[in-house]
C-alpha cells in the first residue's frame, strides 16, 4: 500500500534521505512523496499520517492509492510506474516489520513479489531519497536483517514518529519536507509560532531522529547569489592555496559563507519525588541546528545558555564522594553540546571523510554493541580527541570535548539535586544496573561483576529511597529515554563520556569559569562523567567523576563521548 502527495518544489528536503553529490540540486516543478506501508502493521499510523497531510497540505494536494493495482497486474511493472514520478520516499516502519510473516509462516521481506519490498526497491534503484519513518517505537533495522536488494535501507536516516508526539512529529516532519506549501501555491501556517526571527519549527522531542541532518543542503547556495566580505573572500582562497582537501575546503568555505541554520523545539520533561514517583511533566524549549556529516549522517547541536550553578555535591548528598568538592559556583559562557552521545552511523561518518590520521588511527566501527544508532564505545580519549579534530576539520567549527564544568551544567540543566530528574532515579528513565552491586556484566568474555567500585562498596540497586531497576546489559539509541531541561539525552547512564579535562582529587584549584582543568602532565588521567549501563545509579549522578589513562578504553561497551562547540 501507499499514500503519495504532491507537492510545489524540492528546495526544502534540509538533508532528510540520502542526497549523492548535487543530484537534488535541481529545482524542480512539481515533486510527489511516496510513503510506503505494510497494511498488517502499521495501517494505522498511516492512516493518521493521510489525515495529517490533508489537514497541512489541502485534500486536492495529498491522495492515498490503496488497493489500486488490478488483478493480473505485474507488481513490478506497476510499482516501477508509481514510483517513476517519486522525488522522496517514506517507509513506514513498526516492531517487526522486517520479520513480519504471511499465512504460511514465510518473511514477507523475502519474497521477491512483496509489495513493500519492490516498493523500496524500486526507489533504491533510481537512487532518490528514502527516508525510513519509525514509529511504535520501532528501531532501525541492520542490513543483515534485509534483503540483498534492500539492504541500502538500513543507512538510510531515520525519521521517529511517536504516538505521545504524534502532532509535533507530524510537524516537524512535514517542515523538514517542505511541505508547508500546497500544491495550489497556498501557504499553510505552522503549528508553532515563529520566535526571534528563527525559521518555524514544530514542537517535538530531539528523539525524533537524533541523527537526521537538517542543515540546508548545499543545493540552495547554488539557487541565489552568495556575496562574500573581502575578508571572507581572502578567507576562501587560502583555503584552496593551502590545499587543505576537497572536503575540509568545502565545509570551511560553507563555515565562511553561513552561520548553522538554528531552530526551536519544545519538548516535555518528567519528573520524580524522593519514591521515584512521577511528577506532572513540565515543557521545555531548546534552541538546536544539525552538523550535516555525510553518509547519511548528522550531529544535533543544543544551544546550552550562559549562566552559573553550584558544581559538585552537598555534603549530605547520598552516595557522595569526596572528589565531589567542595561544592563551588561555576560561571558558563554559552556554547553548544551534542543532544546525544556521538552514535556509531556519526562516527563512521566522520571517519569516512577524514581518514587521514591528525595524531592518531580510528576504527570506522570500534563498538562492541553493534547498530549505526547505538552509541559508539569502547574507545579511548586519545581516539575521543582525535574524533572531534577530525570533526572540526569536515566542518570548519571548533568542536571539542566539553570540559567538566560544561558537562556538568549541560546535565543539571538548572537543577541541584542528584538527577536532572529528581532525587532519585528509575529504569524509566535510564540505563543503569538497577539490580544491585556496583558493577554489572561481562568484559572479554569475562564478568566484571562486583559489589566494590573505586574503593566504594554499593549494596542496593536503588537511589535514596526511589526503586530498584533493572540491568539490560547493553546501551541504548538516543531518544529510549526522555530529555534533561535543556534537550539533551542520557546524561545519566548508558555510557560514560569523557572530558577535557585532566584529573584531580578535588575541586581545590578547579576554574572558576567553565574551562578545562589542564595542569599535570599530557598523559594524565582524564576526567569520565555520567556513569554507564552497568554502574550502580549512585554512580551515574550528576556531580560523580571518574577518571582513565587517555590511552585505555576501559572495559568493553562502556566508554563514549558527547562533542561541544563554542559559539
Amino acid at each position: 500500500m501507499w499514500l503519495s502527495c504532491q507537492r510545489v518544489g524540492l528546495t526544502g528536503l534540509e538533508g532528510i534521505g540520502r542526497l549523492h553529490s548535487l543530484q537534488y540540486a535541481k529545482i524542480r516543478t512539481m515533486s510527489t512523496v511516496f510513503i510506503s506501508y505494510r497494511r498488517e502493521n502499521t495501517a494505522g499510523e498511516a492512516r493518521a499520517l493521510f489525515n495529517d497531510l490533508v489537514a497541512r497540505l489541502g485534500e486536492d494536494s495529498v491522495f492515498m492509492d490503496v488497493d489500486s493495482i488490478a488483478l493480473g497486474r505485474d507488481f513490478r511493472s506497476v510499482l516501477q510506474e508509481t514510483t517513476a514520478s517519486c522525488d522522496l520516499m517514506l517507509v513506514l516502519i513498526g516492531r517487526n516489520w522486517a520479520d513480519a510473516k504471511d499465512e504460511v509462516g514465510r518473511v514477507r521481506l523475502e519474497n521477491p513479489a512483496d509489495y513493500v519490498r519492490l516498493e523500496i526497491e524500486a526507489a533504491l534503484k533510481r537512487d532518490i531519497a528514502v527516508t525510513p519513518v519509525l514509529v511504535q517505537g520501532a528501531h532501525m533495522p541492520g542490513p543483515e536483517d534485509l534483503p540483498a536488494e534492500i539492504r541500502d535501507l538500513a543507512y538510510r536516516n531515520g525519521f521517529e514518529l511517536s504516538h505521545n508526539r504524534w502532532e509535533s512529529d507530524v510537524g516537524e516532519m512535514a517542515r523538514r519536507l517542505d511541505l508547508g506549501v500546497p500544491a495550489d501555491g497556498h501557504h499553510v501556517k505552522h503549528i508553532a509560532l515563529e520566535q526571534s526571527g528563527l525559521a518555524p519549527s514544530e514542537s517535538r522531542d530531539i528523539s525524533a531522529a537524533p541523527a537526521i541532518p537538517r542543515a540546508k543542503p548545499q543545493r540552495e547556495l547554488l539557487g541565489r547569489r552568495v556575496l562574500l566580505t573581502r575578508r571572507q573572500t581572502l578567507g576562501v582562497a587560502a583555503l584552496a592555496v593551502v590545499g587543505i582537501g576537497a572536503a575540509i575546503a568545502a565545509s570551511s568555505i560553507r563555515r565562511l559563507m553561513s552561520r548553522p541554520s538554528v531552530r526551536t523545539i519544545s519538548f516535555e520533561v518528567p519528573s520524580v519525588d524522593e519514591t521515584g514517583m512521577l511528577i506532572e511533566p513540565g515543557r521545555y524549549s531548546a534552541a538546536i541546528f544539525t552538523e550535516a556529516l555525510g553518509l547519511n549522517a548528522g550531529l544535533d547541536m543544543v544551544s546550552i545558555p550562559a549562566g552559573g550553578f553550584m558544581m559538585g555535591s552537598p555534603l549530605q548528598e547520598p552516595e557522595r564522594q569526596p572528589n565531589e568538592g567542595p561544592q563551588h559556583h561555576v560561571t558558563v559562557a554559552a556554547f553548544f553540546i551534542g543532544a546525544s552521545p556521538v552514535n556509531q552511523a556519526q562516527w563512521a561518518a566522520v571517519v569516512s571523510a577524514h581518514p587521514d590520521r591528525i595524531h592518531v588511527d580510528l576504527d570506522p566501527n570500534p563498538s562492541f554493541f553493534k547498530g549505526i544508532d547505538l552509541p559508539v564505545e569502547s574507545i579511548t580519549w586519545n581516539q575521543a580527541d582525535e574524533f572531534c579534530l577530525r570533526l572540526a576539520a569536515i566542518t570548519g567549527r571548533a568542536y571539542r570535548l566539553p570540559s567538566e564544568a560544561e558537562w556538568e551544567y549541560s546535565c543539571r540543566a538548572g537543577t541541584g539535586t542528584p538527577f536532572n530528574f529528581g532525587p532519585t532515579i528509575t529504569p524509566e528513565l535510564a540505563n543503569y544496573c538497577g539490580t544491585g552491586g556496583a558493577v554489572c556484566g561481562d568484559s572479554g568474555g569475562k564478568s566484571v561483576a562486583s559489589d566494590v567500585y573505586n574503593d566504594v562498596k554499593y549494596g542496593s540497586g536503588a537511589y535514596g529511597q526511589g526503586p530498584a531497576g533493572i540491568f539490560r546489559g547493553t546501551t541504548t539509541r538516543p531518544g529510549t529515554f526522555p530529555p534533561n531541561r535543556f534537550g539533551l539525552y542520557d546524561m545519566h547512564g548508558n555510557i560514560w563520556e569523557y572530558c577535557l579535562d585532566k584529573w584531580a582529587d578535588s575541586y581545590a584549584d578547579a576554574p572558576l569559569y567553565g574551562t578545562a582543568y589542564l595542569s599535570g602532565p599530557t598523559d594524565s588521567p582524564r576526567i569520565l562523567r555520567g556513569g554507564s549501563w552497568s554502574h550502580n545509579p549512585a554512580i551515574c549522578r550528576s556531580a560523580y567523576r571518574d577518571s582513565l589513562d587517555p590511552s585505555l578504553s576501559g572495559w568493553q561497551g562502556r566508554i563514549g563521548l558527547r562533542v561541544a562547540c563554542t559559539r
